[in-house]
């Protein structure tokens, strides 16, 4: 078309006006090209949606009364331990335990070699036999002195009745002094052999009781003994957990030597440092709250149990134990964990439902409606109780707080309140 124009131009004079037209004709022949161009095409029409709103329930942050709380790091300890160790010496035998075990007291941990113990137990009852077969024949022999000796006191007592018959003959002459002297002798014989007989009784009895006395010598080493076999079988001194085990099988096992603790974890106990200026809001009794772990936070409740009398000579801290019931057991000495002591001062603190949040511990955030916007702010939270959260920043009094939808949300989506 451009090309059908030039020759055009050429036939004409070149004056100012001419040329003023010729541009003028140009521009109304690219337009109408443009337009017949156009006017060839398909009109494509893209419809454009308006945004759409999200329904949603709020909550209004309000400032409320919260008892201040102290918080601390602290580290959980059995409530009690008790020491497995050997009362007897000898070879460990059989180990029934490893660490981690739960037990109760009194349950079988460790057996040692009895053998010897058994052999011990044989002699002593077969001494304590034998000294009970001597308390009967010394017995026996006593009761035979015994009546001897009652034969011999009548023996005596007719002799000096013979003797004052015949010393009372002698007198008036009828007998000789020959059988007087006689009948002297006959009364010193028979006291002779009394005494002797005595004597014999009391060799008897001493014999009666030195048996007897090899009978509880042999009674008390069969005792020995037999506690000594039942001390093979060493058992858990308390309930709780095994820890620190340091035993195996084969090795020689001497008295005192500690062979694994059990540690009572049911309560447990978490032990905190305060400071000395802190000591003044805490007491025994004391309500806490344990928060123990990183990720999956779990809370339980505990007391003030025990708080030192005198602080670190160095660190001037006082150490304070927390009771935890920890019935299931989940709770283990070792582990790290944050203490939160409610005290009886109160403070003021932002605070909104649980609902609001979204996030992981330590990326908190909450959605806030902004005239029908939803703004997404990071926060910092307190404590968790009854359903509400601390909000220490991030949101302040009056803001209205999303509770619904808000793992879905997006900053910036349009959202609309309903109140059902």
């Amino acid at each position: 078309m451009f090309n059908n124009i030039g020759p055009a131009i050429r036939r004409f004079k070149l004056t100012k006006k001419s040329v003023i037209m010729i541009v003028v004709l140009l521009v109304f022949t690219v337009s109408a090209t443009g337009v017949v161009a156009f006017l060839g095409k398909k009109e494509t029409v893209v419809a454009v949606a308006a945004p759409q709103e999200v329904s949603v329930k709020v909550s209004v942050a309000k400032n409320t009364l919260k008892n201040v709380t102290a918080s601390y790091k602290a580290t959980l300890v059995a409530s009690q331990e008790g020491i497995v160790s050997g009362k007897v010496d000898g070879k460990v035998v059989q180990v029934m335990f490893e660490n981690g075990k739960y037990v109760s007291q009194g349950d079988p941990l460790i057996k040692l070699d009895d053998q010897e113990i058994r052999n011990n137990i044989a002699s002593s009852q077969a001494e304590l036999k034998a000294s009970e077969s001597q308390v009967k024949s010394s017995e026996s022999q006593l009761v035979s002195l015994q009546t001897g000796l009652q034969k011999m006191q009548l023996s005596v007592e007719n002799a000096v009745r013979t003797y004052d018959r015949t010393k009372e003959l002698f007198n008036r002459g009828a007998i000789s002094k020959v059988e007087l002297e006689s009948a002297e002798t006959t009364v010193s014989n028979a006291k002779s052999d009394l005494e002797s007989a005595k004597a014999d009784i009391g060799t008897a009895k001493a014999s009666v009781e030195t048996a007897k006395a090899n009978v509880i010598t042999a009674q008390v080493d069969l005792k020995n003994h037999t506690d000594s076999l039942a001390d093979t079988t060493i058992t858990a001194p308390i309930t709780g957990i095994l820890d620190e085990k340091s035993v195996s099988l084969g090795q020689y096992a001497n008295i005192g030597v500690v062979l694994v603790k059990v540690k009572a974890i049911s309560p447990i106990y978490a032990v905190v440092e305060v400071d000395q200026n802190d000591m003044s809001s805490l007491q025994v009794g004391q309500s806490a709250k344990i928060n123990v772990g990183s990720n999956d936070v779990k809370d339980y409740d505990g007391i003030i149990k025990s708080i030192e009398a005198s602080a670190d000579t160095t660190s001037r801290v006082f150490k304070c134990k927390v009771e935890v019931a920890n019935l299931d057991q989940e709770l283990k000495p070792g582990i790290y964990a944050k203490v939160d002591i409610v005290s009886d001062q109160t403070s003021e603190v932002i605070a909104v439902t649980t609902d609001a949040l979204s996030g992981n511990p330590g990326n908190y955030t909450v959605f806030v409606n902004d005239q029908g916007v939803a703004r997404k702010r990071i926060v910092s939270i307190g404590q968790i109780s009854k359903g509400l959260v601390e909000i220490k920043d991030g949101v302040k009094d009056g803001d209205s707080v999303i509770i619904t939808n808000v793992n879905t949300l997006q900053d910036g989506d349009a959202v609309s309140v309903v109140t059902e």
